[in-house]
């Protein structure tokens, strides 16, 4: 039989038969008058072939549970482990568009912030009128959703913005205000100190300060401190070293 009378058999391609040969998954037949000859022999390999590619496993897999020496049991127990792992990764991607469909119909921002944080950063930009202050809020608020996005930061900071009444804002937006002054090496010191102090008041935690990848967050951090300027960026200059060293500190405890 021809090649096209073969596929249609199958219920493949004639290109998937012709990718099959190129990588040695289905012997060539020889040519009867110039054309490739196929047999039963190659109906059924074929078959069995679609039939485990619908079961889930890659072709490479395939090339080996189909030889004769082939350890079948464990080539399966390797495909079925990739399998679940993937459903366990639709799993978790599942839940992510259960939590934006919440969020638009919320009508929040879609953002890898956590809803309490993304709430915060959005009411701060509402209320505040300078330019200059709304450009070091984005500034922070663009921080934050990095470091959640790759796990720098952990979901347990979601503490350090529990409150957002009247007084934590006009709070905020008069800290922000203040970045636009020329502040004091003491003034900076100061202000550093007191968001290491924040920062481990709600999160000064072992196991927590164990999960922090610090190379990360050392390089998130110099990727703030590049893009702002100011006192915004010496703040966060004088307290990133201070906040890797807590860290140290807090995992010994």
């Amino acid at each position: 039989m021809r090649v096209s009378q073969l596929a249609d058999l199958a219920g493949t391609t004639v290109r998937t038969i012709r990718h099959y040969h190129a990588i040695g998954l289905l012997p060539v037949p020889p040519e009867d008058g110039g054309y490739r000859d196929y047999n039963l022999s190659h109906v059924a390999r074929l078959g069995r072939i679609r039939w485990l590619v619908e079961a889930g496993l890659t072709l490479p897999t395939i090339a080996v549970v189909m030889t004769e020496d082939s350890s079948t049991r464990a080539d399966l127990e390797a495909s079925l482990a990739a399998v679940d792992e993937r459903l366990a990764e639709l799993g978790q991607q599942r839940d992510r568009l259960v939590g934006l469909l919440d969020a638009v119909a919320s009508g929040e921002e879609l953002s890898p912030l956590p809803p309490v944080i993304s709430r915060f950063y959005a009411t701060l930009l509402a209320h505040a009128t300078d330019e200059s202050v709304r450009r070091r809020i984005r500034v922070e608020r663009d921080f934050a959703e990095l470091g959640f996005y790759r796990g720098a930061i952990p979901p347990e900071a979601v503490a350090l913005f529990d409150v957002l009444d009247g007084q934590r804002i006009t709070a905020s937006l008069t800290a922000f205000g203040e970045l636009d002054r020329d502040l004091s090496d003491a003034e900076v010191e100061t202000m550093s100190d007191d968001v290491l102090a924040r920062i481990e008041s709600r999160l000064g935690d072992a196991d927590l300060a164990r999960r922090v990848d610090t190379q990360f967050l050392a390089t998130l951090y110099e990727g703030f401190i590049g893009g702002t300027d100011g006192a915004q960026r010496r703040i966060a200059r004088a307290t990133l070293p201070k906040l890797l060293a807590a860290i140290e500190d807090w995992r010994q405890r």
